[in-house]
């Protein structure tokens, strides 16, 4: 490495990769060297192929667009290293224009840039070296903000710092040892709960017969609550319905991908009298137009839920705002036993849990009717069975067997539901052996006498009065 001036200017002379460089340094002699310095290291990384470290990334970030250039053709540096010269707020522009390529909605665009912009601000951060995820977690950790917010936080940084890395602009991603925090139920700061179907019903009708909110008729809003429980849609996806979007032939809704919140787009049922309900109300506008004028739907709901007497919040802190109609949906689907996959395909969740767990709430005294449905659990006793000898009932049914013969088992009287002996004589069979007759037979041959234990059996050989009818049988 050498330094020397020409004409007021110093250049550094240097070799790398057997080729010779020379590189316009600074004015003064004192930063030339300094710059000599900062490359001999950036060779030697270069040549064991290390990464660069820290503090020199940050000299990078310093460096002269010229200097950064020259280096960049040299070979010692790639772009992913040679990024950090520019500000970060330059790269969230990029960002910026990626997803609105992506075609996400404004409004989560808007609120991923000032996530961004806060936590940079917050953090220090002014440049890709800058960034360090041990300095980023202890900000997180000091917002005194819940848990919600803070892993809206989390979520905007990753995904920012995983495009840098993405696209050749940070050499080493840190961030993604960072976990998300997991929001518990009791970390919720804003609960809603479900309306029951008779709060449903006295919040439409007290819409119908309200006043007009905001240029919304009582009777577009009772519309409005009434496909909201029955379809599960979101408010957004009711805002942006168009008149087009209604099949009253095949009665059903369909939102656009571009409103949906999954972009996946859905075509959902409606009922066959909300749909007569709608094609009602639509039948005067075109087919491009809006289905419904709604504004500021948290504030229209709770001025139709003070009309109905329902209480936005009640006494266990839970709100019942407009997306709570959405749990609505949810829970009464299961009050009705309908099968939760279905309940999944309606709500348009990709996981069953998030149906079940989040917006699946229980009503008073759910629980106890379900406990109540349950068997009574008592053993009824079985019809006593008479031995035939003596006209009294046996002690213990389970000791009483049917006589085994040569193609058949020893089969159990008392369980009639298994017995094919049971199945196959019927009342007969046990008539015939109560009078002394086989099963198969008229004539009274033989009398079969049970033990009480279990496995014995006695044969009573024919009377003198049997043989004789049996010699003649006229």
């Amino acid at each position: 490495m050498k330094i020397f001036k020409d004409d007021s200017k110093f250049y550094l002379d240097f070799r790398f990769r057997d080729r010779r460089f020379r590189m316009i340094a600074y004015k003064t002699e004192k930063q030339s060297q300094k710059l000599a310095d900062f490359v001999e290291r950036l060779i030697d990384i270069s040549l064991n192929n290390d990464v660069i470290p820290q503090d020199m990334q940050k000299t990078l970030d310093c460096l002269p667009a010229r200097i950064i250039g020259k280096l960049s053709t040299t070979g010692m540096i790639t772009t992913a290293r040679t990024a950090g010269k520019n500000q970060l707020s330059e790269h969230i522009r990029d960002f910026i224009d990626n997803l609105k390529l992506k075609r996400c909605t404004e409004t989560y665009i808007k609120h991923l840039e000032n996530y961004l912009g806060e936590t940079f601000s917050g953090c220090g951060f002014k440049v890709i070296s800058d960034l360090d995820a041990g300095r980023f977690t202890a900000y997180i950790n000091e917002l005194k903000l819940s848990v919600k917010t803070k892993k809206h936080y989390v979520s905007a940084v990753k995904q920012f710092v995983l495009w840098l890395e993405n696209t050749g602009k940070l050499a080493k991603n840190n961030f993604k040892l960072i976990k998300t925090p997991k929001v518990l139920k009791g970390d919720e700061v804003h609960q809603r709960r479900a309306l029951t179907a008779d709060e449903v019903a006295r919040l439409i009708q007290a819409a119908e017969n309200g006043k007009p909110f905001r240029g919304i008729s009582g009777r577009e809003r009772s519309l409005i609550y009434r496909l909201a429980v029955e379809s599960g849609l979101r408010y957004n996806e009711i805002k942006t319905l168009k008149v087009s979007d209604f099949d009253f032939v095949n009665c059903t809704v369909q939102v656009q991908d571009t409103n949906e919140k999954a972009r996946r787009g859905a075509v959902l049922p409606l009922r066959q009298s909300t749909a007569a309900m709608m094609r009602d109300f639509l039948r005067n506008k075109t087919p491009q137009s809006n289905a419904f004028a709604l504004k500021k739907g948290s504030l229209m709901i709770k001025t139709d839920l003070e009309a109905a007497g329902i209480a936005h919040k009640d006494e266990s802190g839970r709100f019942c705002d407009f997306h709570a109609l959405r749990h609505s949906t949810a829970s009464l689907l299961i009050q009705t036993g309908a099968n939760p996959k279905v309940i999944q395909s309606l709500m348009r969740h990709t996981d069953i849990n998030l149906t079940l767990s989040k917006y699946t709430h229980l009503y008073a005294g759910q629980s106890r009717q379900t406990i109540e449905n349950l068997p009574d659990f008592i053993v009824k006793p079985d019809k006593a069975v008479m031995t035939g000898t003596d006209e009294q009932p046996i002690k213990n049914q389970s000791k009483i067997y049917w006589p085994k013969t040569a193609h058949e088992n020893t089969k159990d009287l008392t369980k009639s539901d298994n017995s094919c002996n049971a199945i196959t004589l019927g009342n007969d069979g046990f008539n015939a052996l109560n009078n002394g007759k086989t099963a198969f037979s008229e004539t009274k041959t033989a009398t079969f006498v049970f033990s009480p234990k279990i496995g014995e059996r006695g044969f009573e050989p024919p009377t003198s009065a049997s043989r004789t009818q049996r010699s003649n049988p006229s």
